[in-house]
């Protein structure tokens, strides 16, 4: 399984309309719940921190640069806020 980068998502979004919905799926089932809730992509942003100098990540950078997909379970009775 790959991790889906920035690059392949650039191309999935080429002629996509700007307000058609994120929908989250798996073939794993994280997309669905067994208590009547439902994962809801929340936002999409880039993430990067430098730490101070001399510090590290314990794989030897002292920096991350992520593009994030930000997501939450909601009930199904909650509303819809847009």
């Amino acid at each position: 399984m790959a991790k889906l980068t920035v690059g392949k998502l650039k191309k999935a979004l080429e002629n996509i309309p700007d307000d058609l919905v994120v929908e989250l799926w798996s073939d794993s089932g994280v997309d669905q719940s067994d208590d009547g809730s439902e994962v809801v992509v929340e936002d999409a942003f880039r993430h990067q921190h430098t730490l101070s100098e001399g510090q590290t990540y314990e794989d030897g950078t002292n920096s991350i640069d992520y593009f994030v997909i930000y997501a939450n379970y909601r009930d199904e009775e909650e509303e819809d806020e847009d």
